[in-house]
């Protein structure tokens, strides 16, 4: 995508998962796609359990292994896609290792808890502001 025409950086806001009026973070980026998959935009509750989009291929059943998000920061958008739903499913621990495998791949895990995690380099190369 490049820059702006001023030059000047993008501002991306990532969502604090289940509060879309609050931003998490912001990265400031020109020649990097920003792709985020969670469990807080697509979901329902049924007999007080949450259901989303994001499967679990070996049960069929939605992803329940601590995350709420993963954003990836990539040179390009399909890479990026490709990875935030991986990792999602993948989870934190092998997903870090997934991504900590590749160049120029840099991952946000937020946690259930409302904690977060980068991959190795992310704070050396993406600026992100926390909120």
């Amino acid at each position: 995508m490049g820059g702006k025409t001023d030059g000047s950086d993008f501002n991306i806001g990532i969502q604090k998962p289940f509060d879309d009026s609050q931003i998490f973070a912001l990265v400031k980026t020109k020649n990097m796609s920003v792709v985020t998959s969670g469990d807080y935009e697509r979901y329902f509750y049924y007999d007080g359990v949450l259901y989303h989009h994001i499967l679990d291929p070996t049960t069929g059943y939605s992803v329940r292994n601590g995350l709420n998000a993963v954003t990836i920061i990539a040179q390009d958008s399909l890479t990026a896609e490709i990875l935030s739903t991986t990792c999602f499913v993948l989870g934190k621990d092998k997903g870090l290792e997934l991504i900590d495998s590749m160049e120029g791949v840099y991952a946000l895990f937020i946690l259930s808890d409302g904690t977060y995690v980068t991959s190795d380099g992310f704070d050396e190369n993406v600026d992100i502001t926390y909120q």
